[in-house]
């Protein structure tokens, strides 16, 4: 019995620091989303989804905080209907995070890759921006959708804000950056290298760029 009480204090001490930081977490999470939802409200935007909008931003930053997933935000602006508008925002999306991740790898290649051409490199390069959108577009999760509607032009404005999981986008680069080694026959001379570049924490160097 004594061991048993021994083991449950143990534990809950172990427990009580971690529920403290997401006590934290969460009170500046609200304190965050507050500020945001009357930023968006002095912009002119609504959220598309049901459901309290201060609630869903403070589950998000929530999300974003605790450091296992990043955010991505993009809008589109004076299209003809919220859904065009959202499609175009979450393409805006897809290739604003791959056109981060090539100029890195791009970097990599140059200074990594000694022995293939330019036009050797820079199809790698292509390829892999082209890979790793198709990779990443089923990881991409939104977590809201901001739109307004412009009266004068009878167009509307969205903002997607969308989340990705680390682990998620870091194995959607991995396979996109082998599959453009294949496709490009650098495989087998350069495979364990680019490998390497995605595993020293490739996918947080692009999202702090």
């Amino acid at each position: 019995m004594k061991k048993l009480l021994l083991l449950l204090s143990i534990v809950l001490i172990a427990v009580a620091p971690v529920s403290a930081q997401t006590n934290k977490q969460i009170r500046q999470a609200k304190k965050e989303a507050k500020k945001a939802v009357k930023e968006a409200k002095k912009d002119g935007y609504k959220m598309l989804e049901v459901g309290d909008l201060e609630t869903t931003i403070a589950k998000h930053i929530a999300k974003v905080n605790a450091g296992t997933a990043f955010q991505i935000v993009n809008t589109a602006e004076g299209k003809r209907s919220v859904n065009m508008a959202k499609t175009i925002a979450r393409n805006n999306v897809l290739n604003e995070h791959a056109e981060a991740a090539r100029s890195l790898v791009k970097g990599r290649v140059t200074s990594d890759m000694h022995d293939i051409t330019d036009v050797q490199a820079e199809n790698f390069v292509a390829a892999y921006e082209r890979l790793v959108c198709a990779e990443l577009n089923g990881e991409v999760r939104v977590s809201y959708t901001l739109y307004r509607y412009n009266k004068k032009k009878n167009t509307y404005d969205v903002k997607l804000v969308c989340l990705v999981d680390y682990d998620s986008a870091h194995k959607a680069h991995l396979n996109a950056i082998k599959r453009a080694a294949e496709q490009q026959e650098v495989a087998q001379k350069y495979g364990t290298k680019i490998s390497e570049w995605i595993n020293e924490g490739f996918v947080k160097s692009v999202v702090n760029q």
